[in-house]
């Protein structure tokens, strides 16, 4: 850095601030001692990059204390919206590791707009953001990144830009039909409502019909994509389908069917791409909710201690695998034989 410095002609201090991005360097200045540096082939040594990292973070009064979680839900209710909690608790588990504690916003319940919300922020020194699933009235956020560092969780949020972390939708889907296969099932179907279908980008549905190509044609079951309380539409499709096991992510009229007393014993299996309080005997698929909440909290840390803030140019997405648990049903007579 010294190297740097007397080529620009500036102080020590100002080319360490310059390669943080610290807001107080001008961007014409950062850029001209990052062209330095790139021109005398400067390299940090990582292992000292992480000690002064910790010390900045120690000694800079404008390095948050708390983290931000932001909840964009009003009263709406779902099993995404239930999903929240476990990746809450894995985001403060993971915060107090790294020294920092979170704070919940609850924007939609509140009716706080992003103005007033960006106000309190900045009043709190609290630039690093965490953003869970939000619902669809809430997909484009309209929250000047400008000054903050933020992370999304899931695939929901689709404004401001941020880094994300979500759960594999598409390998998830597929492990799941793969999981059936070997349970025995040949016809396996998906149900998805349009709204469901949208929040994952549609991923569930790719992954299905890649799935559908991969078997004889004998087994193959078209997907039904419609609203799932539309029981008619629904109870038409298994009678043409005939599916031996149905993947889905909502509540369905298969419940009804099971319990309004007419017992079939070739009602189709469940298999739950989306259950976050599981106790169900079908199939389903574990998407590592806590997980989800520790990776976001290191993504924003990491972004702290490299002083980045506003919407990145390049947004990374961080994808976590799901992992399958098994009908509790079919495990006891796997056991049972």
């Amino acid at each position: 850095m010294r190297e740097v410095a007397q080529s620009v002609g500036v102080a020590t201090s100002t080319v360490s601030k310059a390669l943080r991005h610290d807001p107080s360097i001008s961007e014409a200045r950062c850029r001209e001692i990052h062209a330095a540096a790139e021109k005398l082939g400067y390299r940090p040594d990582p292992m000292v990059a992480t000690l002064m990292a910790q010390l900045h973070h120690r000694r800079r009064r404008s390095d948050p204390h708390h983290l931000a979680w932001i909840d964009l839900w009003c009263a709406e209710k779902s099993d995404v919206a239930k999903g929240l909690e476990p990746l809450l608790r894995g985001a403060r588990q993971r915060a107090a590791e790294l020294g920092y504690g979170i704070e919940v916003y609850r924007v939609g319940l509140d009716q706080m707009s992003p103005d007033r919300l960006r106000s309190i922020l900045a009043s709190r020194g609290q630039w690093g953001l965490i953003f869970p699933p939000v619902p669809k009235s809430a997909m484009h956020f309209p929250f000047d990144l400008q000054g903050f560092a933020g992370v999304k969780i899931g695939t929901s949020l689709h404004e401001p830009v941020m880094h994300r972390v979500a759960p594999n939708h598409f390998r998830g889907c597929v492990l799941m039909f793969e999981k059936f296969r070997e349970l025995g099932f040949l016809r396996i179907g998906l149900a998805l409502s349009p709204k469901i279908n949208e929040r994952v980008d549609g991923e569930w549905l790719g992954a299905f019909l890649f799935c559908q190509q991969r078997v004889p044609a004998a087994e193959r079951v078209a997907p039904l994509i419609a609203p799932l309380e539309d029981h008619e539409a629904f109870a038409r499709w298994l009678q043409h389908e005939k599916p031996e096991a149905v993947l889905v992510a909502e509540e369905t009229p298969l419940q009804e069917l099971r319990t309004s007393g007419r017992r079939n014993s070739k009602r189709p299996m469940l298999g739950w791409l989306l259950r976050p309080g599981g106790g169900s005997g079908d199939g389903r698929l574990d998407q590592r909710h806590e997980e989800m909440g520790s990776v976001a909290v290191e993504l924003v840390v990491a972004q702290i201690h490299r002083n980045e803030r506003g919407s990145p140019a390049i947004p990374h997405q961080v994808l976590i695998d799901s992992a399958w648990v098994e009908p509790v049903r079919r495990a006891r007579q796997k056991r049972s034989t």
